[in-house]
């Protein structure tokens, strides 16, 4: 299988790697053909939020311990440059939309960058990110 050009194309293709399933066997977990999980993982095809409900509740998923949350993060660097994502961001906070996110997901964020470790290329960056992103009302 040549090997993906989107970070959540490769990230299935390790998966199926790892785990010795057939992409066609993951695509029957699906719900799915094994072409359409083809397209979907080289980018012919974009991942819709339904398929990656369907991706992340298959039993392959499940084992590697990917969350669903971790797939639509991966979809949404495939689509947008991280300066996109960052102006995203704030352009979100200034609407206000950050009070509907749970209350802890800035925690949990937190939590899971120093379980998983944070790059050297964004260590000096970490205290001006968070700074951006914590709960602050005024």
């Amino acid at each position: 299988m040549k090997p993906s050009e989107k970070r959540l194309g490769l990230a299935i293709q390790l998966l199926l790697m790892r785990s010795g399933l057939q992409i066609e066997e993951l695509a029957q977990q699906m719900g799915i053909t094994g072409d359409a999980l083809s397209n979907l993982i080289h980018g012919r095809r974009r991942f819709k939020d339904d398929t990656l409900v369907k991706l992340a509740n298959t039993p392959a998923l499940q084992e590697e311990g990917l969350l669903l949350s971790q797939l639509r993060a991966l979809r949404a660097v495939d689509e947008y440059k991280f300066e996109e994502l960052i102006l995203a961001l704030v352009e979100y906070i200034r609407q206000g939309e950050i009070e509907r996110l749970p209350k802890d997901f800035f925690q949990n964020l937190q939590a899971s960058m120093e379980r998983d470790g944070v790059p050297p290329s964004l260590a000096s960056k970490r205290h001006a990110l968070f700074s951006l992103i914590q709960e602050d009302p005024l």
